[in-house]
């Protein structure tokens, strides 16, 4: 990932600003988590945020901004922080939108443009990504965000604004919603989406604990911890609901794709599976690790 865009440049003199560049490190342990620092809050704020991170704060909330791949977030404990797997989340999501589009038949003009939908959307990371990369190939490209907390949204709709005020996103083409994954869409999208994406909690009560510290004491537990499947499986509830419920709103053709735990892969494609989708199988991230499913309808 590359290194946030932040600023202002600190102040004071040459001297200065190394002497207390290398206080910070000391404190933090990283010179270049403390050049972030010091860049981001300045001679005088750097020191407040370099304690808040030495206090175990992780650093994308200290500094409350982070990239996601071309876009940069605000992000704070209200909202999960980006990771490189959700990027990779929406790379296949792209990719699943474009074969969908090619299909022949699929270039709908004169018409309604392509629909897709971020359930659980926090920061609106993969919503406004989507509409931000494919926006550019289909203007008529229509995203919406939902989630059932109300505190994510308020992050999410602050990124909408900034990006759509840049000229980032199209204003107008992301809306984003309050409800539990497909409740809060209007009535008319039923049947009609062409692609879902969805980034939803996977860790199980059990491995909650085991979390590293920074995670499990900072990030929001309601978006990372999911109750069992109903086959046992760990942190699988959420999956199921969204896959149980994935066939009855996507349209003839469209895709559903869910991040999930390597450990869930079987029981990801099984529900599928008994959700009706025909086509179901996953993708490895980077890592060479399973982390993505992917159910055809």
């Amino acid at each position: 990932m590359s290194r946030p865009t932040v600023d202002p440049t600190p102040a004071g003199s040459a001297a200065g600003v190394r002497r207390l560049e290398e206080e910070l490190v000391a404190q933090v342990g990283s010179r270049r988590e403390a050049r972030w620092i010091l860049e981001h809050g300045g001679t005088a704020a750097a020191p407040e945020l370099a304690a808040r991170r030495a206090a175990g704060e992780p650093l994308q909330y200290v500094l409350g901004r982070w990239p996601f791949r071309w876009l940069d977030l605000d992000v704070d404990p209200r909202v999960l922080i980006p990771r490189p797997e959700t990027e990779e989340v929406v790379e296949v999501a792209l990719s699943e939108l474009g074969r969908i589009l090619s299909r022949a038949g699929r270039r709908r003009a004169p018409g309604p443009g392509p629909v897709v939908a971020d359930l659980g959307t926090g920061s609106g990371a993969v919503a406004l990504s989507l509409a931000a990369e494919a926006g550019a190939d289909h203007p008529d490209l229509e995203v919406w965000g939902t989630d059932l907390s109300p505190a994510a949204l308020e992050v999410a709709r602050g990124n909408l604004a900034r990006l759509s005020a840049s000229g980032v996103v199209t204003d107008g083409r992301v809306h984003l919603v309050e409800g539990d994954w497909f409740d809060p869409l209007p009535g008319r999208l039923a049947g009609h989406l062409d692609l879902v994406v969805c980034n939803p909690p996977y860790v199980s009560e059990a491995e909650f604990p085991l979390l590293d510290p920074a995670v499990r004491d900072w990030e929001p537990r309601r978006a990372l911890v999911a109750a069992d499947g109903s086959d046992g499986t760990g942190g699988m509830a959420d999956i199921e609901a969204v896959v149980g419920a994935a066939p009855g709103c996507l349209a003839p053709g469209g895709a559903l794709v869910v991040e999930i735990a390597p450990g869930q892969a079987a029981a990801s494609a099984d529900a599928a599976r008994r959700a009706g989708f025909a086509d179901v199988g996953t993708v490895r991230d980077l890592s060479g690790r399973i982390r993505v499913l992917v159910a055809r309808r």
